[in-house]
């Protein structure tokens, strides 16, 4: 009985997010950056797609949904053997592929906003994940974790 109220409330939370990206999604149509080429203009895909509302939205779903179907079977996979592990192990790598790019994207526009190059800047955001990772491993060493 607690799978299926998992899995309800899972749906219910999917079909939330979809109405209200569907209800907020309809005035972005209009939407152009005031000065800007609504042609793409030689820009690239992916700097194009950067630039799109819709693109982060689905980015969003598609991420809120893999955290949610990971965490569902983190919690109710005990009697299927190895899905609980399957999605912790997916909430560990995903949670830490999102904090360090949080970390560097934060870092190399901190640096930008300051007037460093996109190099120096690109080399403070490394550096700051390397900062983060010699700190996991002298916790790891210190038996904090």
């Amino acid at each position: 009985m607690a799978q299926e109220s998992l899995v309800v409330s899972f749906a219910l939370g999917v079909a939330l997010i979809a109405a209200v990206v569907a209800l907020t999604g309809r005035g972005w149509r209009q939407y152009s950056v005031a000065g800007g080429s609504t042609t793409g203009g030689g820009r690239s895909v992916v700097s194009r797609g950067a630039d799109s509302p819709m693109v982060w939205t689905v980015a969003f779903l598609v991420a809120a949904l893999a955290f949610g179907g990971a965490t569902v079977l983190f919690v109710g996979g005990a009697e299927v053997s190895g899905m609980a592990g399957l999605g912790g192990g997916f909430l560990l790598a995903a949670t830490i592929l999102v904090f360090s790019s949080y970390v560097f994207y934060g870092t190399f526009v901190s640096a930008r906003n300051r007037g460093l190059k996109n190099a120096q800047a690109a080399l403070l955001g490394a550096w700051a994940i390397g900062s983060l990772f010699v700190l996991a491993v002298a916790l790891k060493l210190f038996g904090a974790f």
